[in-house]
C-alpha cells in the first residue's frame, strides 16, 4: 500500500498553496505547484472554495499518478493507493467519495481509498484581484492542442459567443506554443467573436510514471474550476468515440494499454461525484458517437481546419523522437491515437493526409515490421482486431465486457464506421507488407 501524505509547503506568487505529496516511510516525494499561466488576472473574480477544492482535488491525482512507478506494483501495473486529501468542504467530499473512488479505479486501473482532512489553510489568499475589464463568459470547453479539441473549439465558437478554452500542458501532449499558435488561428478567424484561452500548468520537481492515465480528471478539474466561478452549467469535452471507447485490441491490453480518457462510464461516474458535492455542471461530449473522420468532415469550418491540421498533435509518443525518421515532426505516426488521426484526416482530405508529416510513414522499414520493435506493437495489435471481423453484435459484447455502457448498438456502429476508416488508411497509404497483415 502506497500511503500518500499531502502537506502545505509555502505560497506562490499568485496566492496559491505549493504542496508537498509523498509516501509515508519512502523517500518517494515532490512538490506540486499550480502554474496559472492565463487565469486570475484576465478571467474571474476572487475563486470560490468549492472550485479550489476541484483544482486541487484533481491536481492530486494526477500528481500521485505520475509520482507512483506502476512498475514497482505487484503486477507491474494496479498500484494500492491510500490517500488523505485535504479540502475545505469535508462534508461534502465524503459524500461523493464512493462513488468517486469507482471513477478513479476504472480511469487508472489502480485501487483507490480515499479520505479527506479538513483543510488548515486557504488555498487562496489574495484580498484582491488586479482585473481591469472582468469578461462574460457563457460557454467552457476543453482545448488540449489535439485534433479533436480543434474541431470541437471550432464548431462551439462557430456556433456561440463568448468562449473559453481551457488548457494543460506538461511534457506530454500539446505544448504551450503550440496552443497558442491554433488558438491564435482560431481568434483571427472569428475575431467580431469574445474568446479566450486559460492555460495552466500543474509542476512536479519529480515523478517518472509516463501511463498518466489520471491526466484527464485533471483536464475535467481545470474546466469545472473556471465553470464553478463563472456560473457556467456545462463543459464541453470535444473527444472522437474511437478513442473515446477504445476497446482493448488485444488481451494484454484489457487494462495497462487502453486509455479510458473519456469514457461514458468513467464520466458517468465522475458526473454524479459532482453531483454529491453539490456542483451543477454536466460534462458534455457531443461526439461520443462519431468516428474522428467524422468529426473532420462535419467540421463547420473547413478551411480553418485544414489551415491548423498539421499544429495539432494526437501522438502518445510525441516526447520519444529519437528512433523516428523525421524527428522534426509532432506526431510519431504509429500508435494507435496517431493511426486514428490519419485514418481520419484520410476520411475528411485525403491530399491533407501525407506520411512526411509523421515520425515514422506506414512503411514496414520505418517502424520496424520485421524485427523485434517497439513501433511495430500497435499496428500488429490493430491488424490482430480487425483481422477477427468483429460484428455489431460482438462489439456491443466487448463495450459491455469493458463496463456499463448505455447506447451500446450506437456506439458499436460507430466503432464500425472508425475501424472502416482505419482499414481505408492502410489500403491506400500503407505498404505491401503492412497492406497484407490487414488483408
Amino acid at each position: 500500500m502506497n500511503d500518500v501524505v499531502i502537506l502545505p509547503h509555502d505560497r506562490d506568487s499568485h496566492g496559491l498553496l505549493i504542496m508537498d505529496v509523498a509516501v509515508s516511510g519512502t523517500n518517494i516525494a515532490t512538490t506540486m505547484h499550480i502554474n496559472p499561466k492565463r487565469c486570475f488576472e484576465k478571467f474571474i473574480s476572487l475563486p470560490n472554495e468549492l472550485s479550489l477544492d476541484l483544482l486541487y482535488f484533481t491536481s492530486y491525482i494526477y500528481t500521485i499518478d505520475k509520482l507512483l512507478l506502476r512498475k514497482n506494483a505487484i503486477d507491474a501495473w494496479s498500484r494500492d493507493i491510500n490517500v488523505a486529501i485535504p479540502v475545505c468542504h469535508i462534508d461534502k467530499w465524503f459524500s461523493a467519495v464512493e462513488v468517486l473512488q469507482d471513477a478513479l479505479n476504472f480511469l487508472t486501473g489502480d485501487n483507490w481509498n480515499l479520505t479527506f482532512v479538513r483543510l488548515e489553510s486557504p488555498y487562496f489568499q489574495k484580498d484582491t484581484l488586479d482585473i481591469a475589464d472582468s469578461p462574460v463568459f457563457e460557454h467552457v470547453c476543453l482545448f488540449s492542442g489535439g485534433l479533436d479539441s480543434f474541431v470541437g473549439a471550432i464548431n462551439l465558437i462557430d456556433e456561440k459567443d463568448n468562449v473559453l478554452l481551457v488548457s494543460h500542458f506538461d511534457g506530454t501532449g500539446a505544448t504551450q506554443p503550440m496552443q497558442d499558435a491554433l488558438f491564435h488561428q482560431i481568434q483571427s478567424k472569428y475575431s467580431g467573436k469574445r474568446i479566450a484561452n486559460s492555460q495552466f500548468h500543474v509542476v512536479q520537481d519529480s515523478g517518472a510514471e509516463d501511463s498518466t492515465r489520471g491526466r484527464s480528471i485533471l483536464f475535467l478539474g481545470l474546466a469545472l474550476y473556471h465553470a464553478l466561478n463563472l456560473n457556467i452549467s456545462q463543459v464541453i469535452t470535444p473527444e472522437n468515440g474511437l478513442i473515446s471507447i477504445n476497446l482493448p485490441l488485444t488481451p494484454s491490453r484489457t487494462c495497462s494499454n487502453s486509455t479510458k480518457t473519456m469514457h461514458p462510464y468513467f464520466v458517468h461516474k465522475f458526473q454524479i461525484a459532482l453531483e454529491k458535492l453539490g456542483i451543477d455542471v454536466v460534462l458534455i461530449n457531443p461526439y461520443l458517437k462519431k468516428t474522428k473522420g467524422e468529426m473532420l468532415q462535419e467540421c463547420n469550418n473547413p478551411e480553418l481546419l485544414r489551415e491548423g491540421t498539421r499544429t495539432t498533435l494526437s501522438c502518445s509518443h510525441s516526447g520519444h523522437t529519437s528512433s523516428w525518421i523525421r524527428r522534426n515532426t509532432h506526431n510519431c505516426g504509429y500508435c494507435i491515437p496517431c493511426l486514428i488521426r490519419r485514418a481520419s484526416i484520410h476520411a475528411f482530405d485525403s491530399v491533407l493526409d501525407s506520411g512526411e508529416d509523421y515520425g515514422n510513414d506506414l512503411i514496414a522499414e520505418e517502424i520496424g515490421l520485421h524485427y523485434d520493435s517497439q513501433k511495430r506493437k500497435d499496428i500488429l495489435a490493430l491488424s490482430w482486431f480487425v483481422s477477427k471481423k468483429y460484428s455489431l453484435v460482438d462489439l456491443v459484447r466487448e463495450i459491455k465486457l469493458m463496463a456499463p455502457t448505455d447506447d451500446a448498438e450506437e456506439i458499436a456502429d460507430m466503432l464500425q464506421r472508425g475501424y472502416h476508416e482505419l482499414k481505408e488508411l492502410i489500403n491506400a497509404k500503407a505498404d505491401d507488407d503492412i497492406k497484407r497483415l490487414f488483408n
